[in-house]
């Protein structure tokens, strides 16, 4: 397996971070979701919307071609979505539907029925486990598909002096009021955090031993002229921390496939690293702590697939079934397409979907857990996809270690099968 520094650092946190394409276009003009080709409505979190944008592109361009119809309205909104065969209306105006035309990056607004009722979601997308926001079980005609494994972390601004925090830090930081915690974020107003809907949120808390309900900070914002406090989506925590005006009381929180992104400034599109730094993080019982990348620079996530960065789990894309399938064939594609189910081709794609989506495929794992946050066991997938993953994800032809092939004869030695263009243990 190739290995890099660790990169192990003493009491808190380090560089790296990015977004997505957060800025959408106005729906003043938009068209009615309803009159897209094939559309699927995929309705949740937030968090998941740089590898939901990947997927939809790939299905706008399949045959025949299939829309998703994107709703960020955070993870247990998504799970609840599927407990019934009700309508579903956005939570806020701030739930602007959205859906990426084939080779359309930055994708489009669209409009729900004007009758106020919503629509029926195919897919209910969540970072946690339906089991983690304590609601009734789901019915057992909807099925879990599990998704690519998505790094949750701690972010402060490239200003900030700050590089890693420890759990224990985290604990105070996140648990207590101004000045309760001893910590280098000790101003409630400057630590930026989602609604109790959040997986992201869900996820950390759990970490970190401060339930969802206890946390201190900000977590949404009364428009002007408004009178209802709106909740922050991951954007929204992305923006806030990035134009912080004291960037060493600001903390934030955001999965990495929106901190590992792009964002837009002034115009263009740049690298969320620019303006955000990841903490390392170290949990409890460790000596010190890790960056979810082998360093700074990188995103090839080595300190996630081997199990030395704690907060992760997969993706849920969670959809009735019928017989055990997807109801029709456009949510069984999107959902092919979404967990990388398929042949060769189709994996391999999905590989390269999740390295530019900041997420990790499971064949590139070497670790995995059954529960939330649950213990780690050593783990070697059927077909491994470690070096195409880290080639498509850093941008390397030949990554360290990693050997190109056509097919198994051009491999030997500790990796002797060719999976995906390059040689694999198996």
């Amino acid at each position: 397996m190739r290995m890099k520094s660790l990169n192990c650092m003493k009491h808190a946190s380090v560089l790296a971070a990015v977004a997505l394409p957060i800025l959408v276009a106005s729906a003043a003009h938009a068209a009615p979701c309803a009159d897209l080709t094939n559309p699927v409505y995929v309705y949740g979190s937030t968090a998941s919307r740089p590898f939901v944008a990947q997927a939809a592109l790939s299905l706008a361009k399949a045959e025949p071609p299939v829309s998703i119809v994107y709703i960020g309205a955070g993870s247990q909104n998504g799970v609840n979505a599927l407990a019934s065969d009700a309508k579903v209306a956005p939570p806020s105006s701030a739930s602007v539907p959205h859906y990426w035309p084939a080779n359309n990056t930055a994708g489009l607004d669209c409009e729900l029925p004007t009758d106020g009722q919503g629509v029926r979601i195919d897919i209910g997308v969540s970072d946690a486990f339906d089991t983690s926001f304590g609601d009734a079980p789901l019915p057992n005609t909807v099925k879990d598909y599990f998704g690519p494994i998505q790094a949750m972390t701690f972010v402060v601004p490239t200003a900030s002096s700050q590089t890693s925090i420890s759990a224990e830090a985290a604990y105070l930081t996140w648990g207590f009021d101004e000045g309760g915690g001893e910590t280098p974020w000790d101003v409630t107003a400057f630590r930026y955090h989602r609604s109790n809907t959040s997986g992201t949120k869900v996820l950390i808390a759990k970490a970190i031993n401060v339930p969802v309900a206890k946390w201190k900070g900000v977590n949404c914002e009364t428009p002007t002229g408004g009178t209802s406090c709106t909740s922050f989506g991951s954007g929204d925590v992305l923006n806030k921390v990035i134009n912080s005006s004291e960037p060493d009381k600001t903390i934030g929180i955001l999965s990495t496939d929106v901190a590992d992104g792009n964002i837009t400034v002034s115009g263009s599109s740049v690298s969320a690293r620019t303006k955000l730094r990841i903490l390392a993080y170290q949990h409890y019982g460790q000596s010190c702590g890790y960056l979810p990348d082998s360093t700074s620079t990188s995103y090839d996530k080595q300190n996630v697939r081997d199990g030395h960065y704690e907060i992760w789990g997969p993706l849920h894309f969670f959809a009735r079934t019928s017989d055990g399938e997807p109801e029709n064939e456009h949510i069984g594609a999107a959902i092919q397409v979404l967990t990388g189910e398929g042949n060769d081709e189709e994996r391999a794609a999905f590989v390269d979907l999740a390295a530019k989506g900041h997420v990790v495929p499971d064949c590139a794992m070497r670790v995995r857990r059954e529960t939330e946050l649950g213990p780690l066991s050593s783990y070697m997938p059927a077909r491994s996809c470690e070096c195409r993953f880290i080639a498509q994800a850093t941008g390397e032809a030949s990554p360290e270690g990693c050997t190109k092939c056509d097919d198994s004869s051009d491999c030997s030695g500790d990796k002797p099968v060719c999976n995906y263009g390059f040689c694999e243990v198996r």
